[in-house]
């Protein structure tokens, strides 16, 4: 739980090279923004997924993330982030699946996102 709102405390002050950080050399991103910026909705290794970021949110004037809820495996290797995102004013729950290896950073990831909420 310390990490998810260190998380979204970070996406919300658009700190991608603190969040990018978390993340291995050979991660492997999967997310439909990613799709939408990139044209490939996967994302292969750390500077990719930088480079994917900063293009997200490049004109993005605001960003904030509010975790509802976290689950984790018993092993702690994995966990499920389940959010409300609003960006620029529209809102989205969304939840974002990952994987951590023994050295604590994520090795693979995917998110999810739902339709835009009132």
């Amino acid at each position: 739980k310390e990490f998810a709102r260190w998380w979204a405390h970070t996406w919300s002050n658009r700190d991608v090279n603190a969040v990018v950080a978390c993340f291995s050399e050979d991660v492997r991103f999967v997310s439909p923004r990613a799709a939408e910026v990139t044209g490939n909705p996967v994302v292969l290794g750390r500077q990719a997924l930088r480079d994917y970021w900063w293009l997200a949110v490049a004109g993005v004037e605001s960003i904030v993330f509010e975790v509802e809820r976290v689950l984790e495996d018993v092993a702690g290797e994995d966990i499920v982030i389940v959010y409300t995102s609003n960006i620029d004013g529209r809102r989205k729950r969304a939840c974002e699946f990952m994987h951590f290896d023994a050295e604590g950073k994520i090795v693979a990831a995917e998110a999810m996102h739902g339709c835009r909420l009132p």
